[in-house]
């Protein structure tokens, strides 16, 4: 599943690490990441969501949701 560090962003009010650190982060606490590719002014990360993680991540709010407790980075309360 491909997502993009621009639109993870918007999920949190404090700036997000660059692209490297945060597909280590997932790849050390949740998902492999399959790559990092830039595209015009975005990263965007290839992530192999497993089936039985399916219900809660494959979204970029799910992820967004993953990478603050790895981060402990707060969401924003929309």
């Amino acid at each position: 599943m491909h997502i993009s560090r621009r639109w993870l962003q918007t999920f949190f009010d404090q700036p997000l690490p660059d692209a490297v650190v945060l597909s280590d982060a997932l790849t050390f606490h949740a998902f492999e990441i399959d790559g990092v590719e830039k595209v015009g002014d975005d990263d965007v990360l290839d992530v192999k969501v497993t089936p039985n993680r399916g219900h809660d991540a494959l979204s970029h709010r799910g992820i967004a949701k993953e990478l603050s407790a790895i981060l402990k980075l707060p969401l924003k309360n929309d």
